[in-house]
């Protein structure tokens, strides 16, 4: 691959990595969460105090941050998600249109992308997405409405 189709791969890809980085933080999230939850009560009839209560406002804190990362990258990825959508949309061939959309926003396989376009795998891996990149820009600004 070229490093102009590299670097157009690389831009259609941050939708791919955007959602991992988002499934990284729901992740990270419910561990916080499963972690913070308290363990068996034991009775044994002696008083005990009421507890280190830092522990949980440092889970507070530690939940809003993640929060507030996860609302930010969501957001990032709605924008990043425009631009491509924009971009691809722009590529005056219809087939590679349909490739981009396929490979790139609906996340298939190479083998479901062959089966809905009817080609063969290799022909559609090798031959129609080097002419599809070879047709789509990278824009040089973006479209964000948000």
């Amino acid at each position: 691959m070229t490093p102009e189709n590299e670097a157009k791969r690389d831009f259609l890809m941050r939708y791919h990595w955007d959602l991992k980085a988002i499934e990284e933080l729901e992740s990270e999230i419910t561990a916080c969460r499963l972690g913070a939850l308290p363990g068996a009560i034991r009775y044994t009839g002696m008083p005990h105090g009421s507890g280190n209560t830092s522990d949980l406002s440092d889970y507070a804190v530690r939940i809003d941050e993640l929060l507030a990362k996860l609302k930010a990258k969501r957001e990032e990825t709605i924008s990043d998600l425009h631009d491509i959508i924009h971009a691809i949309e722009a590529v005056d061939d219809a087939r590679a249109c349909v490739l981009l959309r396929y490979k790139y926003i609906q996340r298939k396989t190479w083998r479901e992308v062959a089966a809905l376009m009817d080609y063969d795998e290799y022909y559609v891996r090798r031959e129609l997405h080097s002419e599809a990149l070879r047709k789509f820009k990278v824009p040089t600004k973006s479209h964000n409405v948000f």
